[in-house]
């Protein structure tokens, strides 16, 4: 005879032995089955379970799965297949979209976004450049701009024409070559 336990969904775990208890026997908890075979190792993702006074051998999905319109981890509890719209294979990331059973980069929305981030970065160094060029602008327009300063202010507008001009580089958006902040050493 051989000992399995139940668990929580139906799912048998064993063969397992109980101690003998002194004067009473085997005491099999109330989660256990005795069965006259020993079951045979059950496929990869499958389990044997009781389901409604019956041995069954089920598909076996429990722990991490994850939806396939959102790529949401969620834990799954329930033997048997999996319902449509989820998956085992884990969600590589944000940019990934579920095809043809299986998840696929979204390569045209991986580049927007990553377009997106570069312009936002380029519009605030341009904001910032041109906090920098204003008092030196003044300077220039009342005659008052030391040499310096007119040095500075070429290069800060060198700069911010050069930001403005991102978008034509070759790798643009996948690589950006951002110029050099006026005033610190290129890298």
């Amino acid at each position: 005879m051989f000992n399995y336990l139940i668990d929580d969904s139906g799912a048998l775990a064993g063969p397992v032995e109980f101690p003998v208890v002194p004067g009473i026997g085997v005491q099999l908890p109330s989660n256990a089955i005795t069965l006259g075979i020993e079951l045979s190792k059950a496929p990869v993702a499958h389990t044997w379970a009781f389901v409604e006074d019956a041995l069954q051998l089920k598909a076996d999905c429990r722990g991490d799965v994850y939806r396939t319109d959102t790529g949401f981890r969620e834990t799954w509890v329930e033997l048997g297949d999996l319902p449509q719209g989820y998956t085992t294979q884990v969600w590589p990331g944000t940019y990934y979209r579920w095809v043809n059973e299986a998840w696929a980069l979204d390569e045209k929305a991986h580049l927007a976004d990553l377009e997106h981030q570069a312009l936002t970065k380029r519009d605030t160094l341009l904001r910032d450049a041109v906090v920098r060029i204003a008092p030196l602008q003044y300077a220039e327009d009342i005659g008052d701009a030391s040499h310096d300063e007119q040095l500075a202010l070429m290069e800060w507008k060198l700069y911010s024409v050069e930001l403005n001009r991102i978008e034509r580089q070759t790798d643009f958006p996948t690589e950006v070559v951002w110029p050099p902040v006026p005033g610190t050493v290129a890298a």
